[in-house]
């Protein structure tokens, strides 16, 4: 996309830099806000209403899973009348609200109740990541860089955001349990929430004016490629939709009962928290090199990647002892970094950041977390380390389900153009782009 001479005036890079870090923060607001408190809920309800029944913390978790598979389509909708800025606001300030009253609720009902609210309202932060990745693209366009490079680097982002938090929001989960009113932990996450709302606004205001561009009414509904045939864009959809459920069931399935295998090989607690995050600390060690091998495998890192990582389950499942575990947690996070960035950057190729596409492939893939607990605890009945088995297998068949695409000769292909995704903007606003995605590997 070519900017027009008076946008060059005023359109230095300075004020596309603020957007994209609120982008960010957006999205490690969502992953703190909704996994924080995950591994506390029990003590929570205890504390707060005298509930201790185990049963109650699987309906609250069920309940606030379904709403949130309810709420991202018709998110998705939104997103197509409404200039993709407003549906985040909206997200924050609607949720800030929510958050005041959650930390009032009188009755553990009412809490889950909130709580389903709340999942709903957050949704809409999940906007943030195919924002994020459409406005790297559209700098890249405008100063005639490589769009395909900048849609990697916002992808490996987006993932080390997601391991980064996901040791953050542990800590931040202990710091509401400590206090001596949780409550008042719970509310706080009302004032990161206007914060942020308030800076993307004034962040917003700060960019150029963009043409009105109307949104795209030709083509692959939703802002697919528009040079693909629908039955083509539709396999690939359906292909993408596939490797991500099994992508994320075999993140999922392996976690449940991780420590309690690990305190069983003489980690003890600590430890077997430790190893929990191991892969984690081995994904962002690798993540430096997405671009490399990004440019060395193609669409072959995808297979090989997933591979990678099933060997380090397998490895996990044969330890005897301890040193044999670490290893085996290290090679599962050397595989997983680079796995996410792929997996990822095959959605944005077969969706696209535009359009109900994206919902709708997202939508599945967290339909698909739902069958993780159930079947961990099915194979847990039968043995602790069987679970990690079942995420080899699972990883394997995404690495098959990835190999006709491999096959394929040429580079990967780009994005489509910004010109091509662009929503309509609003006067005295830069061009935004409709899209949602979420990303929940672990709830």
């Amino acid at each position: 996309m070519t900017p027009s001479p008076a946008a060059g005036k005023a359109a230095p890079a300075r004020p596309g830099v603020p957007l994209r870090a609120l982008l960010i923060a957006v999205i490690a607001l969502y992953l703190i806000a909704e996994t924080a408190l995950a591994p506390f809920f029990p003590q929570l309800f205890e504390r707060l209403y005298d509930v201790d029944d185990p049963e109650a913390t699987g309906l609250y978790l069920w309940v606030c899973r379904i709403m949130g598979l309810a709420a991202l389509p018709l998110w998705g909708l939104a997103a197509r009348r409404w200039p993709l800025h407003q549906c985040v606001v909206a997200g924050l300030c609607s949720a800030a609200a929510v958050d005041v009253m959650l930390g009032f609720a009188p009755s553990y009902v009412a809490f889950t109740a909130l709580s389903a609210v709340s999942v709903a309202c957050n949704a809409a932060l999940l906007l943030a990541y195919p924002a994020f990745v459409a406005e790297c693209t559209r700098k890249a366009a405008e100063e005639q860089g490589d769009a395909e490079h900048a849609e990697l680097a916002a992808v490996r982002s987006i993932v080390v955001v997601f391991h980064v938090t996901a040791v953050a929001a542990t800590l931040v989960g202990a710091a509401v349990l400590a206090l001596p009113d949780p409550r008042l932990g719970v509310s706080a996450f009302a004032v990161a929430d206007v914060l942020l709302a308030v800076l993307i606004l004034r962040a917003l205001r700060r960019l150029p004016s963009g043409e009105r561009r109307p949104a795209p009414s030709s083509g692959n509904a939703g802002g697919g490629r528009a040079a693909v045939p629908r039955r083509r864009w539709w396999l690939l959809l359906a292909q993408a939709a596939l490797i991500g459920v099994a992508f994320d069931f075999a993140l999922a399935v392996a976690r449940p009962f991780f420590t309690e295998f690990a305190e069983g090989l003489g980690s003890g607690s600590l430890g077997g928290a430790v190893l929990f995050f191991l892969p984690s600390l081995g994904a962002l060690a690798t993540l430096p090199l997405a671009r490399r091998c990004h440019d060395r495998f193609g669409h072959r890192l995808l297979p090989v990647a997933a591979t990678v990582c099933a060997a380090g389950f397998v490895w996990q499942y044969a330890a005897d002892g301890l040193p044999e575990l670490v290893c085996g947690r290290l090679l599962t996070g050397l595989g997983l970094g680079l796995a996410q960035v792929a997996v990822e950057m095959r959605m944005f190729h077969s969706t696209g950041t535009a359009g109900p596409a994206f919902t709708a492939v997202e939508t599945v893939r967290s339909a698909g977390l739902l069958a993780a607990p159930l079947v961990s605890a099915a194979m847990v009945s039968h043995g602790l380390a069987l679970p990690l088995t079942v995420a080899a297998a699972a990883l394997l068949c995404v690495a098959a389900a990835a190999l006709p695409r491999a096959r394929a000769s040429g580079p990967p292909a780009p994005l489509p153009a910004p010109s091509d995704t662009a929503f309509a903007a609003v006067p005295g606003e830069a061009p935004v782009h409709a899209s949602m995605r979420v990303k929940e590997y672990d709830r």
